[in-house]
């Protein structure tokens, strides 16, 4: 997990080169229900397969990166993902609880883009780094990756703002509180609002 912490910061370094041109940009917006798979281990209650029943949510973040052409860059992000739960299911047994499923990641991203005359800039991006997943009362780091797919608008010389679309799939997190025991694999949908700055 280091290394990978470790090629995400170097994607940020890379926004001092001489030969790059460094930005950066803030994003946000709002995560798709979803149904976490999980495994359970609850001795006093039961065991077996089942999900967590979440809510739509929110995700907000940052990132450095450098434009190392006109058609590709490297960065450095990170990102806050959270969204509500309605419930555990595991099997024949039902669980009505309330908090929150969330995410923080750091990842170095690629983005390859196809910029037009018209200032309008289509692109897409992978990524790959860590999540602290936050689940019932515990939290785990974990190898996480990503997807990105998107449009951008240049108003300016320096200042572009676009739409995207994300996708994070984290590593099985594991939850436990010295007797009951949960594992989940998380992931998450959004769609967001991005505003970039040249420097």
């Amino acid at each position: 997990m280091r290394h990978i912490m470790l090629a995400a910061a170097l994607c940020v370094t890379a926004a001092t080169s001489a030969h790059a041109d460094p930005y950066g940009k803030i994003f946000g917006g709002a995560t798709f229900p979803s149904d976490q798979d999980i495994t359970a281990d609850f001795p006093s209650i039961g065991s077996g397969a089942g999900e967590i029943d979440t809510k739509a949510g929110y995700l907000v973040g940052g990132a450095l990166g450098a434009d190392l052409s006109k058609f590709f860059a490297i960065e450095g992000e990170v990102a806050y993902r959270s969204k509500g739960v309605n419930g555990i299911i595991v099997e024949d047994f039902g669980l009505p609880i309330d908090g929150n499923i969330n995410a923080l990641s750091f990842m170095g991203n690629a983005i390859v883009k196809s910029p037009f005359e018209n200032g309008f800039t289509p692109y897409i991006g992978a990524g790959a780094g860590g999540a602290r997943v936050g689940g019932p009362g515990d939290h785990d780091l974990v190898f996480a990756w990503q997807g990105i797919g998107g449009v951008s608008k240049n108003l300016s010389q320096r200042i572009s703002a676009g739409v995207e679309y994300r996708y994070l799939d984290a590593a099985t997190s594991t939850f436990s509180d010295g007797v009951d025991t949960l594992e989940m694999e998380y992931d998450s949908h959004s769609i967001n609002l991005v505003l970039m700055r040249k420097f």
